[in-house]
């Protein structure tokens, strides 16, 4: 639905002097976006001379340089109507050449885009439907090299097919005659940290009030590909709420001035989830809302990019700014924007009954199990992972145990556990990293603001609130090989991993919705959804045998493979302690590859150390304001 926002008619009412004096004027006509084309009209404030126009590369929270040029179908740069010639840069893709005539103060740039197809190559993938569509500003603006965009003011506007709904962090005017609606004036930094969406099938849900700071909106944007998948069930909204309720009391403060989850449901686009500063782009698939293991997944996403509204845009590594979004990114602290923000992403919907502690705990041991399985992390430390991100986002999924890849996420859980635990143990259980947070994050609220750091700042926080050698103990996590520390970070929590027959029920929804097979536990195998293998554990026993990936599982014990299938052969092998048999075809040819596993099915739990405080448990337990 259209945001309806106090005051846009006078934003309308100064729409022409505002146009007149911004720096940048952008106008995107969407209205053929179902046939994947877009056309942006762009005015820019220039001076005579030699001019570098860059194209966004370094995009905050994609950590990488993947401004998508690849999209860009169409280009023309006129002044005063006459065409302009321009030259790109034979060493920098992203950086166009030319030169403004006498007397010009203003260029006209129009963009043509090419929208990314459903399993297309050398994109991130769609970013629409023919029902809906998320649009990035980055990828529709040309800004002089070098300047900060945050100076650059710019003023919006759109043109969305007809009966499509609009929903922005950004306030959006009433339609105009042309059926075009404006957002209000703001900078360009602002502008590109706040992504569109339009949809036909479209819910907005505003969520209720709750203490802390329960003056700020707050609301999800629905945009769905049918209006079924927009049905949501009664508690939802009280459900976010409450997720609003305990980041409040988490962090004390907001530093915006409203928040909304643009929500896409979509069997058709990308998922994924990316950061803003008041809002954030969440894709996932169609049929998300339809029960509870599905939306406690979805719980665990829309709650962690909420906390980067906190841990990521307004506390930023100071080696990842970019201001022109041209300079490169320092990922070296990522384990802090990604990985603490990975640790409160997983525990505040818990806080907040949008997840159980026990799939919690479920959760926990699935990560637990891929770690001490995976061989990347014998030779990559968890701290190359951050430094590399660049390399690792792009990364084929084959290999990928073997490769180390974004174990910045994941992995930090357990660091920031071990925090959490020390900071318990050596206060007598009346300090936690909630504590840490309180004071990290303090800020004086209201509209976005952004206060970078350095590692060391980490360290005199923690050192302010609990003396120790926080650096020593953090680096065990970050430098040393293999999985034990993280292991030993569990067990200090007064958990441990183990294994039994027993399916894990996160790992069991998981393959639900990804329509995969995963045992990698058992035979140390992943399959996809056409049953190609993805993954094979090294030293597992799929992998001894000469399985790897980008093989087809035909048939298991001379039958077409199913899930089912498999999982009958394993349990037969433990009975007779025969080989399983496997057909696999790899391009023009097959195999039959006997695998001797013998020890049944196994699926990773937490289980308590008895002699041990439970110190994991308390990290979950609903906050008040009191806390």
């Amino acid at each position: 639905m259209r945001v309806a926002v106090a005051g846009a008619l006078l934003v309308l009412a100064v729409a022409g002097s505002v146009v007149q004096a911004a720096d940048m004027t952008v106008r995107v006509d969407a209205r053929e976006v179902a046939r994947k084309r877009i056309h942006t009209e762009l005015e820019l404030a220039v001076s005579p001379g030699a001019l570098t126009l860059v194209f966004p590369k370094w995009i905050p929270g994609e950590h990488g340089p993947s401004g998508p040029l690849n999209t860009l179908v169409g280009l023309s740069i006129r002044a005063a109507g006459a065409p302009l010639t321009w030259q790109r840069d034979p060493r920098d893709m992203f950086a166009l050449h030319l030169t403004v005539p006498p007397g010009v103060r203003r260029l006209q740039i129009g963009l043509d885009s090419g929208l990314p197809l459903e399993g297309g190559e050398f994109t991130a993938g769609p970013t629409s439907s023919a029902r809906l569509a998320v649009l990035s500003w980055n990828e529709y603006v040309l800004l002089p090299k070098g300047r900060d965009a945050a100076t650059l003011s710019v003023v919006a506007s759109v043109l969305a097919p007809p009966q499509w709904q609009l929903a922005c962090a950004l306030q959006l005017a009433a339609p105009q005659a042309d059926g075009s609606v404006q957002l209000e004036p703001t900078n360009l930094a602002q502008l590109i940290d706040s992504p569109l969406q339009l949809g036909q099938f479209t819910q907005r849900i505003s969520l209720p009030g709750s203490a802390p700071l329960a003056q700020l909106p707050h609301s999800i944007a629905l945009a769905a590909d049918s209006a079924a998948a927009l049905q949501v069930p009664e508690d939802f909204a009280a459900g976010y709420g409450r997720l609003v309720q305990q980041a409040g009391v988490l962090f004390g403060t907001r530093l915006y001035r409203h928040y909304t989850w643009l929500l896409t449901l979509s069997d058709h686009v990308a998922h994924f989830g990316l950061e803003h500063h008041e809002s954030s782009d969440d894709r996932v698939d169609e049929n998300s809302l339809a029960d509870a293991p599905l939306r406690e997944e979805l719980a665990e996403l829309l709650a962690h990019e909420y906390v980067h509204s906190w841990n990521g845009k307004y506390r930023r590594p100071a080696g990842l700014l970019s201001p022109d979004y041209q300079q490169p990114m320092d990922g070296s602290l990522l384990w802090v924007y990604e990985g603490m923000t990975q640790f409160w992403g997983t525990v505040l919907p818990v806080r907040a009954g949008l997840m159980s502690p026990e799939t919690y705990r479920e959760m926990l041991a699935s990560l637990a199990s891929s770690f001490s399985l995976e061989s990347g992390n014998r030779w990559r430390p968890l701290a190359d992972t951050a430094v590399a991100a660049q390399l690792l986002t792009e990364a084929p999924a084959a290999w990928s145990s073997s490769r180390r890849d974004l174990d910045y996420y994941e992995a930090s859980e357990f660091l920031w556990l071990n925090v959490d635990s020390e900071l318990r143990r050596r206060s007598a259980g009346r300090i936690s990293l909630d504590d840490y947070v309180r004071r990290f994050y303090a800020g004086t609220g209201g509209a976005p603001a952004l206060k970078p750091y350095v590692e060391q700042d980490i360290y005199a926080t923690l050192n302010g609130i609990v003396p120790a050698d926080w650096r020593t103990l953090i680096h065990r996590h970050l430098d040393s090989l293999g999985p034990e520390v993280l292991l030993e970070a569990l067990r200090g929590s007064g958990w441990q991993l183990s294994y039994s027959a027993q399916k894990n029920s996160y790992l069991e929804t998981q393959q639900r919705r990804r329509k995969d097979t995963d045992r990698q536990a058992s035979l140390g195998l992943l399959l996809d959804d056409k049953a190609i293998v993805v993954e094979t554990i090294e030293g597992g026993a799929a992998a001894k045998a000469g399985v790897g990936p980008g093989m087809q599982l035909v048939a298991v014990n001379g039958r077409k493979f199913s899930a089912e299938v498999l999982d009958a052969a394993i349990l037969a092998a433990q009975a007779s302690r025969q080989p399983l048999t496997l057909l696999l075809e790899s391009g023009d040819y097959y195999q039959m590859l006997s695998v001797p596993y013998f020890d049944g099915p196994r699926w990773p739990h937490l289980t308590r150390i008895e002699a041990q405080p439970d110190l994991l448990t308390p990290v979950v337990a609903s906050r008040n304001a009191a806390n």
